[in-house]
């Protein structure tokens, strides 16, 4: 696997394809269906389905994981899709997210917020391919109001996701999406083709397989339920998922 964030898969599932009750057992992690979402086994891969039209959803991993990997099919998002992860703590409260949305002109938006508890103000971003850090800057928030998100966009591209994940690393939400890198993509760019923000002092695309924000705060964030969701997508598959 490309990233070493990526763990092995430490339990394999039965090769039938088989229906399964909530919560499941993946790979050693339990999950719950969220939203609209079914959750089935195919082999080894986890099929999350009925996310037709508007419906929403996916699963919740069990307890409050420092760290959450997962590796998906390569999933184009459409106009009006979405597909990413979501941290909450224990009342429902979103601390941290990042999502992919399909826009209307066919670009994915790369969508990230942070809680108004993190007390966010800025984030650091990087871009990176094979590993190397290709461009990386700092944004500025908004200020949110008491029990909003304080939500910006890392810029917009071209391609397929194909993982996604959320670290909490000394007292911080990290979220990154991750590219699918099997055949090349738009200018020759085996990963997304990035238009970043133009506070970033550049207006050329670039090429990243990883796109990671980083929330500057000095409020630790509190331990959170991690949630991998979409909306519109009809289904995802999920290759390895990996907990620690």
């Amino acid at each position: 696997m490309r990233h070493a964030l990526l763990c092995s898969a430490v339990l394999c599932l039965s090769a039938c394809d088989s229906s399964v009750d909530d919560p499941v057992v993946y790979q050693g992690v339990t999950l719950d269906a969220r939203g609209e979402a079914s959750l089935s086994v195919s082999g080894d891969r986890l099929v999350v389905s009925g996310l037709d039209g508007s419906r929403s959803g996916g699963f919740t991993v069990e307890g409050t994981p420092a760290r959450v990997d997962v590796e998906i099919d390569p999933l184009a998002i459409g106009a009006g899709e979405r597909f990413g992860v979501v941290v909450e703590d224990a009342e429902g409260v979103e601390l941290a997210s990042f999502f992919n949305e399909g826009r209307r002109d066919g670009a994915v938006d790369f969508r990230f917020a942070f809680g108004d508890v993190l007390e966010v103000s800025a984030v650091s971003v990087r871009y990176r391919l094979a590993g190397r850090v290709v461009l990386a800057g700092v944004l500025d928030l908004p200020s949110p109001r008491q029990g909003r998100l304080a939500a910006a966009s890392a810029g917009s591209g071209e391609g397929s996701t194909g993982s996604t994940h959320v670290v909490r690393e000394n007292g911080r939400y990290i979220v990154v999406s991750d590219s699918e890198t099997n055949g090349a993509r738009a200018g020759g760019c085996a990963g997304f083709l990035v238009t970043p923000p133009s506070v970033l002092a550049t207006d050329v695309p670039i090429c990243a397989d990883w796109i990671e924000v980083e929330p500057l705060s000095e409020a630790p964030a509190p331990e959170g339920v991690v949630s991998v969701t979409a909306r519109g997508v009809g289904r995802f598959i999920v290759n390895e998922l990996a907990v620690r």
